[in-house]
């Protein structure tokens, strides 16, 4: 079993903006195909949308979700290099590189950001908030060694959710990133009928089953972290691996530790 401090740039470094490739821009400029409006996204099982003053999507009055190419064809937007007059009842530009361009709002609309469901639809298992206590069916592990329970959990840091563990016994979570362990007090803990999980053996992130993998958090980018089961001598404690990885990472001692012997959680 490899496992070792890490001294590299760290797991989890900077990445472009969260959420990977969006539909309708971020190739050539305005101007080319255009894609064809469609309110019934295919992958809304996956995806959710919130308001964000810098959205890179488009609410209608009727609460239709719109690319700015979309909304262009129905004259809710306008393209602009920049200098348009927004004394003309112009609503505040849309801008940034991330669209190719930028674009006038032509009348009061909310923007939109697609961010990832906290929950999947379909599978067996749920994150929880955590306010005090542990739910019955949490995942969890004892460490007789240790005289501690650990929980599987999540927490927001640096624009990413990151999974990790809770200790049920000073209820802080311990993840790792850029190298470091990271302590954080507002999290999700994961929660799950016994008997719809299991944890197998892994040594080839690149090979885990997606579809039956527990998601445990993102990267900013979008990237999907997994859970995983690290061993550090006897203890057990909880980290993170991804599909571009070759090992897992976990937290410990203020360092993000990697091991290439892991398990990673499936439900069923």
């Amino acid at each position: 079993m490899y496992n070792q401090g890490f001294g590299g740039p760290g797991f989890g470094g900077p990445r472009p903006g969260f959420g990977g490739p969006r539909p309708g821009f971020g190739g050539p400029g305005f101007g080319g195909q255009q894609q064809q409006f469609n309110n019934n996204q295919n992958d809304d099982d996956e995806w959710e949308y919130v308001t964000d003053d810098e959205g890179d999507f488009i609410e209608d009055e009727n609460g239709n979700i719109l690319t700015p190419q979309e909304a262009e064809q129905r004259g809710l937007v306008t393209r602009s290099d920049g200098t348009t007059d927004r004394g003309l009842g112009k609503n505040l530009l849309i801008g940034g590189a991330i669209l190719g361009g930028l674009w006038v709002m032509n009348k009061q609309l909310k923007k939109k950001k697609r961010v990832k469901k906290a929950n999947p639809d379909n599978v067996p298992y749920k994150w929880v908030e955590f306010t005090g206590t542990y739910p019955a069916n949490t995942v969890t592990v004892t460490n007789s060694q240790l005289g501690k329970t650990f929980a599987v959990a999540r927490g927001k840091y640096k624009d990413g959710i990151h999974c990790g563990y809770a200790d049920t016994k000073n209820k802080n979570m311990y993840t790792s990133y850029g190298g470091e362990e990271v302590t954080l007090k507002k999290y999700e803990v994961l929660t799950c009928p016994a008997n719809r999980v299991q944890w197998v053996k892994c040594t080839n992130p690149a090979n885990i089953n997606a579809s039956k993998a527990v998601i445990g958090g993102y990267e900013k980018d979008g990237l999907e972290l997994y859970v995983t089961k690290c061993k550090r001598d006897t203890v057990d404690y909880f980290g993170k691996t991804n599909k571009k990885a070759y090992c897992a990472y976990y937290g410990f001692d203020g360092k993000e530790f990697r091991i290439n012997d892991f398990e990673v959680l499936l439900f069923n």
